[in-house]
């Protein structure tokens, strides 16, 4: 008898309770990379700005004056940033990362000889959640997944929830191979110039209402690749996105609460806040 049909055996069945709460031995990788701007200082902030390959962190300013610009839509997750200064850039493995605007995905920070640094902007609070056709897709979702461009590495978590493990089927959401029986338009990849069309046709197809997820930093923002000569993204450039996932590649609990998310059955970005930190920290 084969040594993985014993163990399957003796393990039982495991498949995951996400969204319920996880057994800390099912965190696996990071789904994205937190500031933690209690913890910032001027410093740090230009050195991270420096040391960021996607341009997720951007800073500008003195020492004695500036602004930092957090965007975890672009954050490739190399994790420089998180070993170079990781009393500021958190790394977090909860994968309840999704979000319904894309200005929620950045955090702004200025700081003066003043003031410590202070947020400016806070994506969380920056607009109000839209709803488009929730009550309608709370029950079951059908999607078209489209690959406009991507390393394959969207597409290898992608597999993952179709697995016993994540079990797709058990929260009513399924694949469909045709556009006209879909209800969502799942895109992964930078949106190069060749899949620009059939990315658009597979829009038009779709019946209304129907709702766009932008899957990966590619999608969502271009990552590393953004304003490339080939590529026509991101995503919400051509097409109204309704749930960013950010990640490179988002984890498939990532995946699963971006999911529920457009199904109105999660909440938009419930997970860990940092911590806060005193003044005299």
């Amino acid at each position: 008898m084969s040594r993985w049909i014993l163990r399957g055996l003796r393990s039982g069945i495991r498949t995951t309770r996400f969204p319920s709460p996880t057994p800390p031995y099912e965190e696996g990788a990071s789904s994205t990379v937190r500031l933690q701007w209690q913890r910032l200082s001027a410093p740090d902030a230009l050195a991270a700005a420096q040391m960021c390959p996607s341009g997720a962190i951007q800073a500008q300013g003195t020492e004695v004056e500036g602004e930092l610009t957090y965007d975890a839509g672009r954050c490739i997750m190399c994790g420089r940033c998180a070993r170079h200064l990781p009393q500021v850039f958190l790394p977090v493995k909860d994968g309840r990362v999704a979000v319904r605007q894309r200005s929620s995905l950045v955090t702004r920070v200025g700081w003066s000889a003043a003031n410590r640094p202070l947020p400016l902007e806070l994506g969380r609070a920056a607009e109000e959640v839209r709803q488009r056709a929730v009550r309608i897709f709370r029950h079951s979702l059908h999607i078209r997944h489209v690959d406009a461009g991507s390393c394959n590495g969207c597409e290898s978590e992608l597999q993952m929830l179709t697995g016993p493990y994540a079990d797709l089927h058990r929260l009513g959401i399924f694949f469909t191979p045709t556009p006209r029986h879909a209800d969502v338009l799942l895109v992964t990849g930078v949106v190069t110039v060749n899949m620009e069309r059939p990315l658009m046709e597979t829009y038009a197809a779709m019946p209304e209402p129907k709702l766009v997820i932008a899957a990966g930093v590619c999608a969502v923002s271009g990552g590393s690749f953004a304003g490339g000569p080939v590529t026509r993204g991101p995503v919400d450039r051509l097409l109204p996105v309704d749930v960013h996932i950010p990640g490179c590649p988002p984890t498939p609990q990532a995946m699963l609460h971006g999911l529920l998310l457009a199904m109105n059955r999660a909440e938009d970005r419930p997970g860990p806040e940092p911590e806060e930190v005193a003044d005299g920290a």
